[in-house]
């Protein structure tokens, strides 16, 4: 018998991936999200299966009480993952939103926590690559400690993700749970939202309205794109096994932003692409590449397929 899967945060970019993966196994899933930055054009994406009850869309705000809609997973098959996705994820909206996103990433997984605890099920944490912050190694393993700033206009994200993977481990160790954790790095693909302010999507559209392609600084920084379907697959492996220990989960291939806007011109050809630089922002990381040792050897035979190139043509596809 198929089972329950909750996720929270289920209609932003990487929560409806989840939602849609499991609707494909022919799990019931409940996909809870406020939609401050979660888009309600998903709700349209999945009618069919919010229609005939596959899918349960629940509009809450998770760091507060769960006492109004939880009960609806008694009614369900039994729950096997809780994946805590809930949170602003980009820099202008975690700036915009910093006490909630502070909240759902302290208070919120809390209250993941305690429902998984109560129905017997594992939570999985969406935490990220900030935690490495400005690195001073490059690629970053996960026992690399970390370079951030605590104290400062990125501080709200970087280190809610850290007191979430404190919690994480703290809470294991006291009550003998086994939840766990992935830190994500930069992903793209379908269904990201358009006011994001991330660079794949940013530059996608620069390019779609002819516009000229705005890079922040010289373009010299590095970073390493993982296409969603990849990243996707990585974390259900991740989740069903019985792992709690961070896990990188990316694609391990670096390129500076320059190079990004360079393989734009080469899809755009249509036109001619510009680019524009402003100032970098303030704790802009210069590099960013997981090492993905340990994923590509504890998930095995996991490792990320798809090329930038080829996952930029299936974007714009999608655009």
């Amino acid at each position: 018998m198929k089972k329950t899967v909750l996720v929270t945060g289920g209609f932003g970019f990487l929560g409806s991936h989840l939602v849609e993966h499991f609707l494909k196994e022919g799990f019931a899933v409940v996909a809870v999200d406020n939609f401050c930055t979660g888009s309600r054009s998903n709700l349209e994406h999945f009618k069919a299966e919010i229609s005939q009850g596959r899918l349960k869309a629940i509009e809450a705000d998770v760091s507060q009480t769960w006492d109004s809609w939880v009960g609806v997973l008694e009614s369900l098959p039994p729950l096997s993952f809780v994946f805590h996705f809930a949170s602003p994820a980009s820099p202008p909206h975690y700036q915009r939103l910093g006490l909630e996103t502070l909240a759902v990433n302290s208070i919120g997984l809390g209250h993941a926590l305690k429902t998984a605890d109560r129905f017997g099920a594992r939570v999985i944490f969406a935490s990220t690559s900030e935690v490495y912050g400005d690195p001073s190694v490059n690629p970053q393993p996960e026992t690399y400690w970390g370079n951030v700033n605590s104290f400062g206009v990125r501080s709200c994200y970087d280190e809610a993700k850290r007191f979430g993977e404190a919690l994480i481990y703290t809470h294991n160790q006291k009550h003998q749970t086994q939840h766990g954790l992935v830190r994500i790095f930069n992903t793209y693909g379908p269904r990201m939202n358009p006011a994001d302010g991330r660079v794949i999507i940013n530059l996608l559209l620069q390019a779609e309205k002819h516009e000229p392609m705005t890079l922040y600084g010289s373009g010299d920084q590095t970073r390493s794109f993982c296409y969603v379907d990849d990243l996707i697959s990585g974390i259900v492996k991740y989740a069903r096994s019985n792992l709690t220990r961070p896990i990188n989960l990316g694609n391990d291939h670096e390129f500076t932003i320059s190079q990004l806007a360079e393989t734009l011109q080469t899809i755009y050809t249509d036109r001619k692409l510009e680019i524009k630089h402003l100032p970098l922002p303030q704790d802009d990381p210069k590099q960013r590449k997981p090492d993905l040792t340990l994923a590509k050897r504890l998930l095995s035979p996991w490792t990320p397929q798809i090329q930038l190139r080829e996952g930029l043509i299936k974007m714009r596809a999608c655009l």
